[in-house]
């Protein structure tokens, strides 16, 4: 199924006052949160570098047409921005961004990103000894706050006689780890069950038709 031939027709008058006929292409639907989150309806998917919507259609669905469909079922509205760059485009939009605060510090992008800290974080790893159980909190720091604190690791003693030890180390984030981080964020997407694509296509159809 073509995406656009399902949209919705709308009749609106032209320059000239005659009515033409229009495809609505502001027309959306959305997926129920809980459906997304059932493991029998979708599937995890890591973006591979190269892949685009249509490649991975035509991997899963054996139809790069589909690809709609991979965009509808993680609220992607815009395909180059909500999707992940690949390494080399990843670098233009690096070079393009910080192009000009680059050059007053007489710097190259790449240079320059890679010097200028974004964020200051406290990292603390709480791992219970007996039953290898782990929780970790990141805490944003001041640049302060940040030099101030001495990385530490101290074992406690529980009440059930469970030892526990508690590891802070601190970290800093630069602006380039923060913008390659926001970038591979986007690459965990869910799949649907290529058994429920007729399915799919069918509500899909039927929510745009106009009643």
């Amino acid at each position: 199924m073509f995406y656009f031939n399902t949209l919705p027709k709308i009749i609106t008058p032209d320059q000239n006052g005659n009515n033409i006929l229009l495809t609505n292409l502001v027309a959306r639907a959305r997926l129920i949160d809980s459906l997304r989150d059932n493991p029998m309806l979708f599937y995890e998917y890591a973006i591979q570098e190269g892949d685009t919507p249509e490649i991975i259609a035509e991997k899963y669905y054996e139809d790069p047409y589909l690809y709609w469909i991979v965009l509808l079922s993680n609220e992607l509205l815009d395909p180059l921005w909500d999707w992940p760059l690949d390494y080399v485009t990843f670098l233009s939009y690096i070079d393009s961004k910080y192009k000009t605060e680059a050059e007053d510090a007489n710097q190259t992008p790449f240079e320059y990103t890679n010097t200028q800290i974004y964020q200051y974080q406290k990292i603390q790893t709480i791992k219970n000894l007996v039953s290898e159980e782990e929780k970790q909190t990141i805490i944003n720091l001041t640049q302060d706050a940040y030099n101030a604190l001495s990385p530490s690791v101290t074992n406690y003693t529980l009440k059930d006689s469970t030892v526990s030890t508690v590891t802070i180390e601190k970290k800093t984030i630069t602006l380039f780890d923060y913008e390659f981080n926001l970038n591979e964020s986007r690459r965990q997407i869910k799949l649907l069950n290529k058994d429920y694509v007729g399915d799919f296509e069918t509500a899909f159809r039927s929510l745009m038709e106009i009643k």
